[in-house]
């Protein structure tokens, strides 16, 4: 990425946290990074394609990205005229500012990076909670500077959180609340099984519940099957593994718990429409263009 990209990821020196207001970022990259820090992106102006954990998303403005530490981040294409406001902090910050929130929070999060569009009212608060901690960042000599960046941050992201979680899900039924809940620790159960567990039952087996009631909840909530989800981080696992490391097709394949190298194979081209193999090929060869 250009300097402006890379000081939104990277943070300054001696620095736990760092914030920008409407910063243009008009260069795209093709370089694939492992976040080290976890970056909120607010989208001012202009557009872009990013691929977070080997998903795609199309910035626009009115919208906002959450990136957490470990994930893999590329910058496909940018507008001219992008531009951003951005906060970014260490990992034991996000760590320690979260400890009262539901374990299901990195989940539904990581599951649902991009916000959609937010309403006017919505983005006038980022806007103000945004430009406090501008202040808050500016203010070097402040004795309780990072006390009150990480007290804000905290109110800030269960703010997010939950308007994140009302723009996705359907509010329409009486006990919507234990919906949600089984939503939650579903999307938890496939972040940290689905590599090798892609069957349904093994779900709602966990869940105590049936594959049909499940099935109806994630259905009615998120408008895709519990399969489609398990399937798609199943994918997001396989890519990374294409495309971060040199392990064989069968290597990954074992790993990941497929039956033979050939299950494998059909199981991603199924989803992909292209083999590993080719998958791995072509990514490889646009590496070149990224320097």
């Amino acid at each position: 990425m250009n300097d402006k990209a890379s000081s939104i990821l990277q943070l300054p020196e001696g620095e736990p946290f760092a914030v920008g207001i409407d910063v243009p970022i008009p260069s795209p990259s093709f370089a694939l990074q492992k976040l080290e820090n976890f970056t909120l992106l607010f989208i001012q102006k202009g557009s872009a394609q990013v691929e977070l954990d080997f998903r795609t998303y199309h910035l626009q403005p009115d919208c906002h990205l959450g990136m957490a530490a470990g994930l893999h981040f590329q910058c496909l294409e940018a507008s001219p005229d992008f531009t951003v406001s951005y906060v970014t902090f260490v990992r034991d910050i996000l760590l320690e500012i979260t400890t009262p929130f539901n374990p299901s929070f990195f989940a539904f999060l990581n599951q649902y990076p991009m916000s959609p569009e937010l309403s006017k009212e919505q983005l006038d608060g980022n806007r103000q909670m945004m430009e406090f901690i501008c202040h808050i960042y500016k203010g070097r000599e402040h004795t309780f500077r990072l006390p009150i960046f990480k007290n804000c941050m905290q109110n800030f992201l269960m703010d997010i959180y939950d308007k994140t979680k009302a723009l996705f899900l359907h509010r329409n039924a009486s006990n919507t609340t234990r919906q949600e809940e089984l939503l939650e620790r579903f999307i938890a159960l496939v972040f940290q099984h689905s590599s090798t567990c892609r069957e349904v039952q093994f779900y709602a087996d966990r869940l105590c519940i049936t594959t049909r009631y499940l099935s109806s909840i994630i259905q009615n909530l998120t408008g895709h099957s519990p399969k489609e989800h398990i399937d798609t981080r199943c994918i997001q696992e396989i890519k990374m593994q294409l495309r971060t490391t040199n392990k064989s097709m069968q290597e990954i394949a074992f790993q990941l718990n497929f039956p033979d190298q050939s299950f494998f194979s059909r199981y991603f081209k199924k989803h992909t429409g292209m083999t590993p193999a080719q998958y791995r090929l072509l990514k490889e060869s646009k590496a070149p263009d990224s320097e």
